[in-house]
């Protein structure tokens, strides 16, 4: 049983004790029943207390409403566990003084039995609600949450179940499909890996096999193919004291996979950029992240600062960098930026990029990368009250609040209706979304002429495009991968 689970069975326990407490207090105002009442109060209270370390992104109350939107079977389970133990206190809850129980139907039996009988129903319930957790538990049983395309021309469909949190996918050149994901086992041994998924004959369904796996990949946020070798955007964590003072080291590195002997096995790493800033407090979240190369093999490496919102004393920090194709030299791009995620090369070659918001969550921005521009962190936020902005270069979009813009694609496959080619993908991993958007050339920048929802998924973290046309997105939360395809592509499979 999950925190998730035993704490939505707290919440409907404690809230039918409660009900109950109160109700038996209405009738008879004792100290004894005031006692009950107060705890019975104290006990939503905690439930709702512990609720709210759930889920970092969201408070307890979106949290519940999340699960019921989502027919989650777990935390449906969880509630009829809550109440299957609390059914005592509904039953046979007595008020002071009275013997009969305070349940209607309850007078017509003898007390006992009603006592007996209700303990049975208690001790069935628990019993039995524990024992499917046990069974789902073992047998990897689990409910997928709904996800909708909202295309009538595509389909949207689960190819694969994986057995971690993934991060990152990029697809190769001839259609290989690659994952990252990190990992800390529970006895301390911690590192990063890398999948291929490869298809299982018409089944439609996905495997996936370790190509890479080493503690040199931990936290690898940006993967990108390019001639047959994986590129990671990877970083480490290493803090010093001194005299009351924390520094950290550049652990952050671009490192270049290769398969040497053709067995599918990525076996010799290189790092081809180092002294990258990568993970530092206070906010070691932020690194190094996305990476996307250009037509002449020029590398763009996004490196974030470890602020919420204060200069950052690492002349990369907080920038979007530019290596050239033989890695030799390493320089600023563009700068102004807290934690720029997701990175692409759209229309007419531009970059293109998202920020993630300071905490006051103005909503995330999907930027138009030009040369020598200053984006405006830490300085400014967009629609900051009583700041006039000026100097600085202004999202092309700014999303809702408690948006959050993660990673996206452009879509330039001839396999694709005209409508969705030459559109950019990207995902909204806070708003459980895939959004398409149209670029059209303005001035010097470009604006978004057309955004609507294209896909509904929980917790999109990443999405890719193949030349076939087919998207696949990641979803953290439920460890799945899926695949949008046009109807008729599986019609012609088949």
């Amino acid at each position: 049983m999950k925190a998730e689970d035993l704490c939505v069975f707290l919440t409907v326990y404690s809230l039918c004790v409660a009900f109950s407490s109160v109700w038996a207090y209405s009738r008879r105002r004792t100290m004894l029943s005031l006692m009950n009442v107060l705890l019975a109060l104290a006990a939503v209270f905690a439930s709702t207390i512990v609720g709210f370390y759930l889920d970092s992104e969201q408070n307890y109350l979106q949290f519940l409403l999340f699960l019921v939107s989502e027919r989650d079977f777990s935390a449906a389970v969880s509630a009829a566990f809550g109440g299957a133990a609390a059914i005592t206190w509904m039953l046979v809850l007595p008020v002071p003084g009275r013997t009969e129980s305070q349940f209607k139907p309850a007078r017509l039996l003898n007390r006992n039995n009603v006592v007996q009988g209700a303990l049975a129903v208690s001790l069935v319930g628990v019993f039995g609600c524990a024992q499917m957790f046990i069974v789902k538990e073992l047998r990897g049983i689990k409910r997928d949450p709904a996800v909708r395309v909202h295309a009538a021309e595509f389909m949207i469909e689960k190819v694969a179940d994986l057995e971690f949190l993934p991060i990152r996918i990029a697809i190769s050149d001839d259609d290989r499909i690659f994952v990252t994901y990190s990992y800390f086992e529970d006895w301390g041994d911690m590192g990063g890996a890398i999948v291929e998924l490869k298809a299982n004959g018409a089944s439609g369904r996905f495997h996936s096999r370790i190509v890479a796996d080493s503690p040199l990949l931990m936290r690898s946020y940006g993967l990108a193919s390019r001639d047959g070798d994986l590129y990671v955007s990877r970083t480490g964590l290493a803090s010093h004291a001194k005299n009351g003072r924390i520094s950290y080291d550049n652990t952050g590195a671009i490192t270049r996979l290769q398969d040497l002997d053709g067995d599918g096995y990525f076996e010799y790493a290189d790092d081809v950029v180092t002294s990258l800033p990568g993970a530092r407090g206070p906010d070691t979240m932020h690194q190094n992240n996305g990476i996307a190369f250009t037509a002449d093999g020029s590398l763009y490496v996004l490196s974030a600062g470890p602020d919420d919102r204060a200069l950052d004393d690492h002349p990369w920090g907080g920038k979007v960098l530019l290596c050239s194709p033989d890695f030799s030299s390493t320089e600023v791009f563009a700068e102004g930026f807290r934690n720029p995620f997701g990175v692409m090369i759209g229309p007419e070659g531009e970059l293109f990029v998202t920020d993630n918001d300071v905490d006051e969550s103005p909503g995330d921005e999907l930027n138009h990368v030009v040369r020598d521009a200053h984006y405006g962190h830490p300085f400014v936020v967009p629609n900051e009250p009583s700041v006039e902005s000026s100097g600085f270069r202004a999202p092309i979009l700014l999303g809702e609040h408690e948006s959050n813009y993660l990673g996206m694609v452009y879509a330039t496959s001839p396999a694709l209706p005209d409508e969705y080619r030459n559109c950019v993908y990207m995902v909204d991993f806070m708003q459980n979304q895939i959004l398409r958007l149209k670029l059209e050339r303005v001035g010097d920048t470009f604006e978004v002429t057309e955004m609507e929802p294209f896909a509904t998924v929980t917790s999109p973290v990443d999405i890719a495009v193949s030349s076939k046309g087919e998207f696949y997105c990641l979803s953290r939360r439920t460890q799945n991968v899926y695949r949008i395809r046009l109807k008729q592509q599986r019609a012609t499979q088949e």
